[in-house]
């Protein structure tokens, strides 16, 4: 038996995915009470092998009874967006508590979803290579909430498999991308009302493709050099951030984009960081330097290590990911098509006066 805390994520949905076609078992589907039921029917219809389970991530009885009998639990479940205090207490806490309960029912591993962004890549230079060896932010808290979160997430997770004995694989995938996901996040640069201000010049952009990204991960429960192991998964022939902006543009919808080169980005951070801190935060500091240097200085990433110890390389092509991303994009963005004339003096005939 297997199983997988936010199944009904866009990652988590996926993984369960891998999870039916890497062998014959089961596998169980932790989900919060109150789940939207269109959420819940698409995970059933995957098949018997489903098991939906509704259950409190903070609940350590419901855990309890979810993890019974399980082998290998992959927790994905996090909170992405909201203020630092609601993505602590939806993605720190909850670890907690799903992690000591995985130790208590002898779980013979977890895998842990972490985050590219718990690397302490700020004091990097120019064009240095980013994996496994790279310690965690000292500082995670001057970049941003979700990385503060997801970096006292991974701490918590090292400290209590240590406690424990609590068989631990991490996996740290970078920006994950595909079908139902924008494609033009902060790694690319910020949207504002009529406007996108792109920052990531021809900076690398540390991209893995949804269904390559579920296969790392759910190989990370089998493979014998996993556990006590923290694995970075980025994809194959990484694309720059200027390539995915001009095809965003010409692909899916015009844009007004304008460019802000690096050198005057450092410019920025540093004005807005000193008046936010001379109007006592009345402005908040979008940009910070120690921001600016986390996601937009130019650097290379390696999966090198993930493939060896998993034996996984990416099965979906980087030209093919992007083809299919921003095609549905495209299609998501496309008016609906308007009705013929006929067919609207149609539906006024067939209703009733």
């Amino acid at each position: 038996m297997r199983a997988v805390t936010g199944a009904t994520g866009f990652l988590g949905g996926e993984l369960v995915r891998a999870l039916l076609h890497h062998g014959p078992d089961r596998v169980r589907c932790l989900v919060r009470p109150g789940t939207e039921p269109g959420r819940l029917a698409a995970l059933s219809a995957l098949g018997p092998r489903i098991q939906v389970v509704h259950c409190r991530l903070d609940d350590p009885a419901a855990l309890g009874a979810a993890l019974a009998g399980v082998r290998v639990l992959y927790h994905a479940a996090a909170t992405k967006r909201g203020p630092p205090a609601a993505l602590v207490a939806g993605t720190v806490v909850p670890t907690e508590h799903v992690l000591r309960a995985a130790a208590r029912a002898a779980v013979e591993r977890t895998v842990l979803v972490s985050s590219f962004s718990v690397l302490g890549v700020a004091a990097l230079g120019r064009g240095a290579l980013v994996d496994e060896a790279i310690p965690l932010d000292p500082h995670p808290e001057a970049r941003d909430a979700y990385a503060f979160a997801k970096h006292r997430q991974e701490r918590l997770a090292w400290r209590i498999a240590a406690e424990t004995g609590l068989p631990l694989a991490v996996v740290r995938p970078g920006w994950i991308f595909g079908p139902g996901q924008d494609l033009l996040g902060s790694r690319i640069g910020l949207r504002f009302p009529g406007l996108f201000l792109h920052l990531g010049g021809r900076c690398p952009v540390p991209l893995t493709y949804v269904e390559n990204c579920a296969e790392a991960l759910a190989l990370a429960g089998t493979a014998p050099g996993a556990p006590g192991r923290a694995l970075c998964i980025v994809d194959d022939d990484l694309p720059d951030s200027r390539t995915l902006l001009s095809r965003y543009r010409r692909e899916v919808g015009p844009l007004r984009a304008v460019p802000v080169p690096y050198p005057l980005l450092r410019l920025l951070a540093r004005v807005n960081h000193w008046y936010s801190r001379r109007t006592e935060g009345h402005l908040p500091p979008v940009l910070t330097p120690y921001k600016v240097a986390s996601l937009w200085r130019p650097q290379r990433y390696s999966n090198r290590l993930a493939k060896e110890v998993l034996g996984w390389t990416p099965r979906v092509s980087m030209a093919e990911a992007l083809d299919r991303t921003l095609a549905a994009l495209a299609r998501s963005r496309a008016p609906p098509p308007r009705a013929s004339r006929g067919s609207r003096w149609s539906r006024a005939a067939a209703s009733p006066a």
